[in-house]
């Protein structure tokens, strides 16, 4: 084995993976903060935390990440259109889980798996999204969807940044 591939990054992975996620958390809220917007919303820590953690991880690339989340949402509004939710009460508002929201959550990551599979986009913090959706915490509106979107957007677009620097700096061994 070469010397440049028994090299470790000059970065531990113990400041590298918290340090980047918690920057690429606090830039999604600041803009959210600043365009009145959530963006920053739960299945993102995960999200970032694949990201920076184990960046040679299929499920952290921008594919896996975007494609992961779109079916994530799209499963949890059908599961709720299915199984009637939109009218019962945001369990994350009332705290009061209701029948139908528990069966669109099941429905809702059970396509979110079978998706992620078909399309081979898996990326299990979608499976989070697909609980907020399912549990009424996105609502099934063309705004929600936009916002959970562009949250989705920037984490890919921001985290992949940080992704492929710390495979370079993994490759080469530099800070």
């Amino acid at each position: 084995m070469s010397k440049n591939a028994e090299q470790k990054p000059s970065i531990p992975d113990a400041v590298w993976a918290p340090v980047s996620a918690g920057v690429l958390l606090l830039v999604i809220g600041l803009l959210g903060l600043a365009t009145h917007q959530p963006l920053l919303f739960p299945s993102l820590g995960p999200t970032a935390f694949l990201q920076t953690e184990t960046p040679d991880q299929t499920s952290a690339q921008p594919y896996h990440v975007v494609i992961g989340h779109v079916v994530a949402l799209l499963a949890g509004f059908l599961a709720v259109w299915v199984f009637g939710a939109a009218d019962a009460p945001s369990v994350l508002a009332t705290h009061d889980l209701t029948a139908p929201r528990v069966w669109a959550s099941v429905l809702a990551v059970a396509l979110t798996l079978l998706g992620g599979l078909l399309l081979r986009a898996s990326h299990p913090p979608a499976a989070a999204t697909t609980l907020l959706a399912s549990l009424g915490g996105f609502p099934p509106t063309i705004k929600s969807a936009t916002t959970v979107m562009g949250g989705v957007l920037l984490i890919a677009l921001l985290g992949e940044g940080l992704r492929r620097l710390r495979l370079m700096q993994q490759a080469t061994g530099s800070p």
